[in-house]
């Protein structure tokens, strides 16, 4: 009786409570709770651009969000979990993903060269991120553990692009790792060089001289 009761009405309950806080409406409550965690997040942000992440404490955020102390460990167990949402929030990646998935089966020079240019115009748009990364890399662990996270997940969708275009015969059978990690970290570079590189030349013109060379080769 105990277990027929457990299986049949005990067990659907419970189901259907969980599915039925599952699809509540968010509450006014609920929306100015995740009004004020993105509020601490882009706060972090340029807080941690300007003084660094190692340099940066958690009185100084809250001081510079308007919140007590208090408040930010209520959203935020840790500095390194505050920083990593500030990157699920700012990262470039739900961009790139999107544009890869909007060309995928266009030519591969087309594609890397239009690729290659919004993701160089995407690092400009996330330049406060991007001085996290380029400047505090060295002072905590856990910068360059996100950084290469998030670096390594663009370059799968760089390379993703690349198996596909190997499969429908466009490309020769290569190892597109290595394709996508030039590409990448390249154009990374790039940015990073600022406007004493750019005197030389022009990001776009770089970016798809890039491009011919890798697809064309330099052997004569």
């Amino acid at each position: 009786m105990t277990a027929y009761l457990a299986a049949n009405i005990i067990q659907p309950m419970i189901e259907h409570s969980v599915k039925a806080e599952k699809t509540r409406r968010p509450t006014w409550r609920d929306e100015k709770a995740e009004e004020r965690r993105l509020q601490l997040i882009d706060t972090a942000l340029e807080v941690f651009a300007r003084k660094g992440f190692d340099k940066t404490s958690v009185r100084e955020l809250a001081a510079a969000a308007g919140v007590a102390q208090g408040l930010m460990y209520h959203y935020f167990k840790s500095k390194d979990k505050l920083l990593e949402a500030v990157v699920e929030r700012h990262s470039f990646l739900p961009q790139l993903k999107s544009l890869l998935a909007t060309l995928h089966n266009e030519p591969a020079a087309k594609v890397l060269k239009a690729v290659g240019r919004q993701f160089y115009d995407l690092l400009g748009q996330k330049e406060s991120l991007m001085n996290i990364f380029f400047h505090e890399t060295q002072s905590h662990p856990i910068v360059p553990r996100i950084w290469r996270g998030i670096m390594n997940e663009g370059i799968s969708l760089f390379q993703n692009y690349l198996d596909e275009r190997v499969k429908a015969g466009e490309l020769r059978t290569h190892n597109t790792d290595v394709t996508a990690r030039t590409l990448a970290y390249t154009i990374v570079l790039l940015r990073a060089g600022g406007v004493a590189f750019h005197q030389r030349t022009r990001p776009e013109a770089f970016i798809d001289q890039m491009v011919d060379n890798i697809l064309s080769g330099i052997a004569a």
